[in-house]
């Protein structure tokens, strides 16, 4: 099966680079793959997607050669199945609080004797069956990646038995949620965010796993990196679309008048 960018990088010790995507923009892949991201973390939380529209969406990633990091609207173990199925590298699964909910995760996407996923193999990720191994449900826990969100106290709090859980190869901060609960700024620079950033750290190094961040700049990027960071989330269409404009309308503006 394709190997996974970001478990490349980890597996070699450097930094996964990662960008986040809304819309559904078919060159996005593309475009990310070329300018030598590892992954595009494809938002299915917040962003309404068509089970076939995200299949294809997906399978543009592979055409790419670059992780699709999939954050999806649910947790229910056949709708998670059928998206590694369909080729999804990484799940990211959001606001994740106990051991309880990891352990689920867990069982729900890792094939024995890690978890009880339920054996396919007919999809993009096994090769249509054309190029599936013997060794295929191995491959697919080694290379498809189950990354719980920490966006809440309770989360934050419950880090280190998250984390410790096999079938678990990471976890990602939410900033926002976090910030909006602890009544700060969702920034890296901010000391609370900082001080939670530095809590989930300690949890994944105790235990030799990763953790990542997104990132608003290259100098939050920096501090991440520096404290140890392996997968940054930096860059994303509707930033991008919207410093655009924001600069074009200010040049017509100069040009033209009110």
């Amino acid at each position: 099966m394709r190997k996974s960018k970001i478990r490349q990088k980890l597996d070699a010790g450097q930094v996964a680079r990662v960008c986040a995507l809304g819309a559904h923009l078919p060159y996005y892949p593309q475009m990310a793959a070329h300018f030598s991201y590892d992954a595009v973390w494809v938002d299915g939380e917040h962003r309404a997607w068509d089970p076939h529209e995200i299949s294809h969406f997906i399978s543009r990633h592979h055409l790419a050669d670059i992780d699709c990091a999939y954050r999806p609207p649910t947790v229910e173990k056949t709708g998670l199945s059928r998206l590694l199925e369909d080729g999804v590298t990484a799940l990211i699964i959001p606001q994740i609080n106990t051991v309880e909910e990891a352990r689920q995760l867990a069982q729900s996407t890792r094939f024995p004797p890690v978890g009880e996923r339920g054996l396919d193999g007919s999809g993009l990720d096994g090769g249509f069956k054309l190029h599936k191994t013997a060794h295929y449900p191995a491959e697919a826990n080694h290379e498809t990646l189950l990354i719980p969100m920490i966006e809440t106290p309770l989360g934050l709090k419950n880090a280190a038995e998250i984390i410790a859980v096999p079938g678990v190869d990471a976890l990602l901060m939410g900033p926002g949620d976090l910030s909006l609960r602890l009544g700060c700024v969702g920034s890296i620079r901010d000391p609370q965010i900082l001080e939670a950033a530095q809590q989930m750290a300690a949890a994944c190094a105790a235990v030799g796993k990763p953790w990542g961040f997104p990132v608003k700049d290259i100098e939050e990027a920096k501090i991440v990196v520096d404290m140890g960071c392996r997968i940054v989330v930096l860059g994303n269409e509707f930033t991008a679309v919207q410093e655009h404009l924001k600069e074009a309308g200010a040049q017509l503006q100069q040009l033209l008048g009110p």
